[in-house]
């Protein structure tokens, strides 16, 4: 398996794979040195108790002194690698708008893939060493095959060293159920990214990248959901390939999806889409920020002077705020990424705000009574903050982002909605009827799965010449109409680039 996830990346990046082999030498040398520290502090408790405790003070000092330099070395490498152009570039602007004449070398470096990805399962593996979680790991190699294995390197899941250790290393064989859940995964995921992904392509680009002055807003508008349907085929079609693969292999990797476009708050909804991102932005940055000394002492001196909600308002915004520019850093280095972060920081803090407010107004209005009303206003609320954040994330320039809104705002004209419209984008009517079919296909299996009910547990159980009649119609409809060949420029995969 490490030979093949060698291969696999050395076909890709070359020499660059150095960089991933020297990254897992540094937290494979961090995670021997913190073990160290902790026996030696442990031999040394029979000591006395006032020895044992100034023992104990320094051995976690050096622990934490370790575990911090082992993380400014991961993360100066992706920020230096990853983010060169952008900030040299960002310091000429600011010096321009100074008029300063002088300018800073434009420093721009090949990637390594998957860099954003394998960073954090790094410093997540020397994190959970420090604190006791896990126990360091004495085989170089399992490191290295942790952090590189061929199916979550190019976009994810985000695993953890605890999540997949006791199966990545077991080499269990491949065995008849593991080989068929697995198949049916990376063909769902296959059915999601040709089908309906890649056959969007062409639509995203004819209404978001082009000049967006000439569109009103509702068709921009109807661009970011088709974005948005682009999206996640794309990202949760890839990562089906993933598990599906590492299934076969009886490999046990984390959901990244779970019914994103059902949830009801956007709070919710980051619960639901890139769930391995988010974990790990709560468990290592949202918590560590939360429990540092500052922050304890600002809730104290806060929740005196204006009590509890408002001091818990108060701190959860500082922290908040890291991860949303943590999480708008991570997909990119561009200020459409950091306005992404920002977007989603305000929404989810004006929540905690007014959530006492709008709990009055339910009660008042009884809308507990009226669910289907409740969960309507729910849905087209989160359909249009998701189809907005959407639209930030795609268009890198803040300018076109400023003439999109506008254009909502103050031009959305629903009258060229009803127009030639798909004869203007030149897309084709089958296609149309190929993905309209094939997201409904996608609604109704997600809305089963929201009913805890499993839809190839179903198909598993049905008798055999009924399975694999449905299994080849399934695998015919892919190769017949999915979008390849001549006419199709091949479309990359989206999180790749992140």
């Amino acid at each position: 398996m490490l030979l093949v996830s060698m291969l696999f990346y050395f076909l890709v990046s070359s020499w660059l794979i150095l960089i991933i082999i020297i990254t897992t030498f540094v937290i494979y040398s961090a995670g021997l040195l913190l073990d160290f520290i902790s026996k030696r502090s442990l031999v040394k408790q029979d000591l006395e108790p006032e020895i044992a405790t100034v023992e104990r003070q320094q051995s976690q000092f050096k622990k934490k002194r370790v575990t911090k330099w082992t993380i400014i070395i991961i993360l100066g490498t992706l920020i230096v690698l990853k983010y060169a152009p952008f900030i040299t570039s960002s310091i000429n602007s600011a010096l321009a708008y100074l008029s300063i004449e002088a300018k800073v070398p434009i420093l721009k470096f090949v990637v390594p893939l998957g860099i954003s990805f394998y960073s954090l399962q790094a410093i997540s593996y020397c994190v959970d060493v420090y604190r006791g979680v896990v126990s360091a790991e004495r085989n170089y190699f399992k490191l290295l095959l942790f952090l590189s294995f061929f199916p979550t390197i190019m976009q994810g899941p985000i695993a953890r060293y605890s999540d997949v250790k006791e199966t990545l290393f077991a080499g269990t064989a491949i065995n008849s159920d593991s080989f068929v859940h697995g198949i049916q995964r990376i063909f769902w995921g296959l059915f999601k990214k040709i089908m309906i992904a890649d056959r969007l392509n062409s639509l995203v680009i004819a209404i978001i990248d082009a000049d967006n002055a000439q569109f009103a807003g509702s068709i921009m508008l109807l661009g970011a959901a088709i974005y948005t349907i682009q999206l996640y085929m794309d990202f949760s079609g890839i990562v089906d390939i993933s598990l599906g693969t590492a299934e076969i292999f009886n490999i046990k990797l984390p959901e990244n999806f779970r019914q994103p476009f059902f949830a009801k708050t956007v709070t919710d909804f980051w619960k639901r889409w890139h769930i391995t991102l988010g974990s790990w932005l709560k468990d290592y940055v949202f918590y560590p920020v939360m429990l540092s000394r500052r922050i304890k002492s600002l809730t104290k001196k806060t929740r005196k002077k204006f009590g509890k909600h408002a001091s818990l308002i108060i701190t959860n915004a500082i922290a908040l705020f890291v991860v949303w520019l943590c999480n708008g850093f991570w997909h990119g280095s561009g200020w459409n990424f950091v306005m992404y972060g920002m977007y989603y920081f305000t929404l989810i803090t004006l929540a905690l705000i007014v959530e006492p407010f709008m709990e009055k107004v339910k009660t008042i209005l009884h809308l507990d009574n009226h669910k289907i009303l409740l969960r309507t206003i729910q849905a087209t609320k989160m359909a249009l903050i998701i189809m907005i954040g959407e639209l930030i994330f795609r268009v890198e320039s803040i300018r076109k982002i400023l003439i999109i809104f506008k254009n909502i705002l103050f031009n959305f004209n629903v009258s060229e909605l009803t127009t030639d419209l798909l004869a203007r984008f030149k897309f084709d009517i089958g296609d149309a009827w190929i993905v309209l079919i094939a997201i409904i296909l996608v609604f109704i299996v997600d809305f089963l799965k929201e009913r805890n009910i499993n839809p190839l547990d179903k198909l598993n159980s049905l008798p055999i010449w009924a399975r694999w009649t449905l299994s080849y119609v399934f695998i015919v409809s892919i190769v017949v109409f999915g979008a390849y060949g001549n006419g199709y420029t091949p479309v990359d995969i989206i999180y790749a680039g992140f």
